[in-house]
């Protein structure tokens, strides 16, 4: 039997990628708007707050899982084994997960009735724009990667300067969702417990 080639070819149309200041500003604008939602709408209704819960929960374990998929693939391909491609493949598949995970935990957020004026609060909040902000990056990282790094690329073939810039996505991307969660544990704790 034959093997089909789906991947796009040079004849297709391709959108070009929007640039980086717009990525970071659509990002920064998305997370503000959830913010601002959290302070001017005030949700007291506890089946309201119930199905906030409920959804924030099932996003988290969503978009984090996805996350943390990447991040194990991008580590087995800092190893050697996996490819870039795989990699690649895995992310662009993941990253839509992600951002629907994520989508689902600021809009939940605002029904569970953040206390804006603490400390902590507002640290988890830079947490999950870094963590938004660090998603984007890698994102259009891997997308640059595929056009200069060969397709089977991996460990000790990883040119050091790349080596480097994927350990670091990975680290901002696992210490900002666990720094996020053991605040919201956290916090949850204090006002339930």
């Amino acid at each position: 039997m034959k093997a089909v080639d789906l991947s796009p070819t040079t004849a297709s149309v391709r959108q070009p990628a929007p640039s980086w200041t717009t990525e970071v500003g659509l990002v920064t604008g998305v997370w503000g708007v959830g913010v601002l939602a959290a302070a001017v709408f005030p949700l007291q209704e506890p089946h309201v707050v119930r199905a906030a819960l409920f959804i924030h929960l099932m996003s988290m374990a969503v978009g984090f899982g996805a996350v943390v998929m990447i991040d194990v693939y991008g580590l087995q391909w800092l190893l050697g084994r996996r490819t870039l491609a795989e990699l690649a493949d895995l992310a662009r598949v993941a990253h839509g997960v992600i951002v629907f995970g994520t989508g689902g935990l600021l809009a939940s957020g605002v029904a569970l009735h953040p206390d804006l004026t603490s400390g902590l609060t507002r640290f988890k909040l830079v947490l999950v724009l870094t963590l938004m902000l660090n998603g984007a990056g890698a994102q259009r990282w891997l997308r640059h990667l595929k056009t200069g790094v060969p397709a089977e690329t991996r460990g000790a073939a990883i040119p050091w300067r790349v080596f480097q810039r994927g350990l670091l996505a990975a680290i901002v991307s696992q210490s900002t969702w666990w720094g996020s969660i053991a605040i919201g544990f956290i916090t949850n704790a204090k006002r339930h417990g």
